[in-house]
């Protein structure tokens, strides 16, 4: 069962989270580490999968790069400003049930201020970040 859960945006961090996945493995096996919907069978449930994963955890890793606050969907909106959004639900989900979430800054990222991001993922902020 994935302990670690990897939180990322793929237009903003894929590359610094494949390398972080693939430092994690080496250290705690694959087993141990979920990054995102490639893990995921074919035919399986994507929210169902999706949303054990997250109820499972026990330490949650959210890549932030310079673009993550901004990305915008297909309607020029911000995709974090967004309900829906699989990282916000990602986030949310993992803050409220109050494991360790660690921001982890790359690519000189700086982390949000509290007024930039919605409600549900303000605890996000609070925590001491991580750069790489």
């Amino acid at each position: 069962m994935s302990k670690i859960f990897i939180s990322y945006r793929r237009d903003d961090s894929a590359g610094y989270a494949g390398r972080l996945y693939d430092r994690l493995v080496k250290h705690f096996g694959a087993d141990h580490i979920f990054m995102d919907i490639d893990q995921i069978e074919p035919g399986e449930d994507f929210v169902e999968v999706l949303q054990k994963k997250l109820q499972a955890v026990q330490v949650a890793a959210v890549l932030i790069g310079k673009s993550w606050l901004d990305i915008k969907d297909e309607f020029g909106q911000r995709r974090l400003d967004n309900p829906d959004d699989w990282v916000r639900i990602e986030i949310a989900t993992l803050l409220y049930r109050n494991i360790r979430v660690i921001p982890v800054l790359v690519g000189g990222a700086m982390l949000p201020r509290s007024s930039q991001i919605p409600e549900p993922v303000i605890p996000l902020v609070r925590r001491q970040a991580f750069e790489i």
